[in-house]
């Protein structure tokens, strides 16, 4: 029975060093509570801390613990002469003293204890809050680690899969990567687009405009394009050509050449 009592104490605490960051010397917080069982049993709370984990194991109070104790009356002078006894960590509330409960609640939100509880409220209180493990004597006699409850594993999950995965920063930075590549398009954010600026064409990508050749008649005028044109009801028209006109007096003077040369002959 005791290799298989320290098989799952070991199995247990596997779990929450492996995904709660537990280190060794283990820590356990004991409360009033708990001090009394064990006194009335007469239970070696240090040495028995030792053999059940089997590593170095610092048990601690708190003021508030000893202080609560204290308030209990004469019935409970033993149990707060062996709080006394152990080492004791600063919880804040030395000004303003809180219930050993209040105390270890607020203890265990920036440091990792074991809590060593018979209280039921504080027990039912570390199954609902990941990363606390709860230890207590069960039958008031028997010393008991507690399986990590639902919500413990449900936590130990989460933070795998965030370890496992990509943070947000990083997926952020990938996609900007990709986007500047050309691998993805832009994601549009719905905000306004901003208008392009109109850049002149790059004037040696441009390609020069052709010339239309005329050809050249006899008199060496232009020539015009010969071809038809189609004009309404499908008549052929030809295009009448362009008379020019001469002056007045070189006319006279082809005249009077002309008649000139017939007379000498």
């Amino acid at each position: 029975m005791k290799i298989t009592k320290h098989k799952k104490t070991r199995k247990y605490m596997s779990f929450y060093i492996n995904n709660f960051g537990f280190r060794e010397p283990l820590l356990v917080l004991i409360d009033g509570s708990f001090c009394h069982a064990a006194y009335k049993i007469r239970l070696q709370i240090e040495e028995q801390l030792k053999k059940y984990f089997q590593c170095e194991v610092k048990p601690i109070v708190t003021a508030c613990i000893i202080t609560e104790t204290d308030n209990l009356g004469p019935g409970f002078t033993g149990t707060s002469q062996l709080l006394k006894k152990f080492l004791v960590h600063r919880c804040g509330h030395e000004k303003r003293p809180l219930d050993g409960s209040s105390c270890i609640k607020s203890m265990t939100k920036s440091c990792h204890y074991i809590v060593a509880t018979q209280d039921r409220a504080l027990q039912e209180w570390v199954r609902e809050h990941p990363g606390i493990p709860l230890f207590y004597l069960h039958n008031a006699s028997v010393p008991t680690l507690v399986q990590p409850s639902e919500a413990h594993r449900q936590a130990a999950a989460e933070g795998q899969k965030s370890r496992v995965g990509i943070r947000e920063l990083d997926q952020q930075t990938i996609q900007k990567l990709k986007v500047k590549e050309g691998l993805v398009a832009p994601e549009s954010n719905g905000g306004p687009k901003k208008k392009r600026k109109v850049k002149n064409p790059n004037p040696l990508s441009c390609k020069k405009p052709k010339k239309t050749k005329k050809g050249v008649d006899g008199k060496g005028t232009p020539s015009e394009s010969k071809s038809p044109t189609v004009g309404e009801g499908g008549v052929v028209k030809k295009k009448s050509r362009k008379r020019i006109k001469l002056p007045k007096h070189v006319i006279e003077h082809l005249k009077a050449g002309n008649g000139g040369g017939a007379g000498a002959s």
